[in-house]
């Protein structure tokens, strides 16, 4: 218990919330980490680079109806639209329209009624499931997108396909360090995203994950099978991640790890919350669970270590219960002492 109160006070000051002790027992078997993208190796904090026309469409109007129908989603892709299309307009984002039937599609993108205009924007399975014309204009625009690291929205209203928004998300300064750091404690990183898989490349490679250590193009809903996938190849599993959609993976993975910048579905879900947005920080928690593991037992060896040596004495009549007391009272002051030592963790 004294291991405990000093290991999770420790982290508490380093930013690293520890739920309870089984906890312990998850750092110190797992050999791989799965790290989310969005707001986990990246910033989160997408903004919306370029923006490419099909045919005769207006670059305003698109502007106009994409800002306005993503600005009804939470998620970091819609919130970069929204932001990047009201600063180009010349308006406040609580400017933009209003959408009518607004719809979240999970994993492919928001549909809804902008001006009278039924519009979509997402990936190009939701558009070709809603019958959309002229994708093969917006096909090449794509492509140029994702083949620049760039997430492609593809923006239809009224039954054709209109245009493409290129929104792109920065790597974390530390990110390439904090990877750098989970292969030194042994740990296999992955890297797990909706995105497609240029942009995943462009990002493993930014921060040294392995090509074959990349799942992209997954579903929220697939998030899971894919912790499940590593379990079932023999692995222990850690899961990093920060948004509604990791909550289930979180949950599912042997330790799960959530950023306190994230939502609360996943810090919820979690065993483990790294207060700051720092992926350093998931290694700096590993570290001391193990730390606190560590110390756990050698206490343990320690005080059993005492009572085994003295039972003999005391069998044999010739332990004085004089020096049994004091052996004892030192045993728990050595306990407590060792575990202090965790108060110098770095």
């Amino acid at each position: 218990p004294t291991a405990l109160m000093v290991g999770t006070g420790r982290g508490a000051q380093l930013g690293i919330l520890i739920k309870g002790p089984e906890v312990l027992e998850s750092t110190r078997r797992v050999d791989t980490v799965v790290l989310d993208k969005t707001g986990t190796v990246t910033t989160g904090r997408m903004e919306l680079t370029d923006v490419h026309v099909a045919g005769d469409t207006q670059e305003r109007l698109l502007l106009r109806l994409a800002g306005a129908l993503e600005h009804a989603s939470e998620h970091p892709v819609a919130r970069a639209v929204t932001a990047g299309a009201a600063e180009r307009l010349g308006l406040a984002a609580g400017e933009l329209p209003t959408p009518e039937r607004f719809e979240n599609v999970a994993g492919a993108g928001v549909r809804g009624t902008v001006e009278g205009h039924e519009v979509l924007a997402g990936r190009e399975r939701l558009l070709a499931e809603a019958g959309v014309t002229g994708l093969e204009a917006v096909a090449k625009l794509r492509d140029d997108a994702e083949a620049a690291g760039r997430t492609a929205v593809l923006v239809a209203w009224d039954g054709a396909a209109r245009g493409v928004l290129a929104v792109a998300d920065a790597v974390k300064e530390t990110s390439a360090e904090a990877v750098r750091e989970l292969r030194s404690l042994g740990l296999t990183p992955v890297l797990l995203t909706g995105d497609n898989r240029a942009v995943a490349r462009t990002v493993a490679d930014a921060v040294g994950i392995a090509p074959d250590a990349v799942f992209a193009e997954v579903l929220p809903q697939d998030k899971v099978d894919v912790v499940r996938r590593l379990q079932g190849e023999g692995k222990v599993v850690a899961m990093v991640g920060d948004g509604v959609n990791d909550a289930a993976a979180l949950a599912t993975a042997d330790l799960g790890l959530a950023m306190g910048t994230g939502t609360d579905a996943a810090i919820e879900a979690s065993d483990l919350t790294l207060v700051r947005g720092d992926l350093r920080v998931a290694a700096d928690a590993i570290r001391l669970s193990r730390k606190t593991l560590a110390t756990i037992k050698g206490n343990l060896f320690w005080a059993f270590g005492y009572n085994v040596a003295a039972l003999p004495l005391a069998a044999a009549g010739l332990l004085n219960p004089m020096i049994a007391g004091a052996a004892m009272a030192f045993s728990s002051v050595f306990v407590v002492t060792n575990s202090l030592r965790l108060r110098t963790f770095t």
